[in-house]
């Protein structure tokens, strides 16, 4: 196939099977601050610290600003709330703007 080897040919199709299923995977990502199910919040504070797990000594790993709307999880920890598996916030600070939050 337009002189091309068999082993370039394969290794050019699993390479292009890789970048579809990195295109399709991140389209599911929904804003930065992704996250599973319906549960979005807005940040009430002017700016909102969020750490690598529910604890208030845990390292800031982003910050975010007044107004920022975000999807979230239910899970309310210690009284922060899990955005992902590696992103919490204050919930004091986190207002439920729509969906399933408790």
């Amino acid at each position: 196939m337009f002189g091309l080897s068999k082993r370039v040919v394969l290794v050019i199709g699993v390479l292009l099977v890789v970048l579809v299923i990195y295109i399709f995977d991140n389209g599911k990502k929904s804003s930065t601050q992704s996250s599973s199910g319906d549960c979005q919040v807005q940040v009430d504070a002017d700016s909102l610290n969020v750490r690598s797990s529910a604890a208030a000594t845990a390292p800031v790993v982003e910050k975010l600003t007044n107004g920022t709307t975000l999807a979230a999880t239910k899970t309310v920890q210690g009284g922060f709330r899990e955005i992902d598996a590696t992103h919490w916030a204050s919930s004091q600070f986190l207002k439920v703007v729509s969906g399933a939050c408790s």
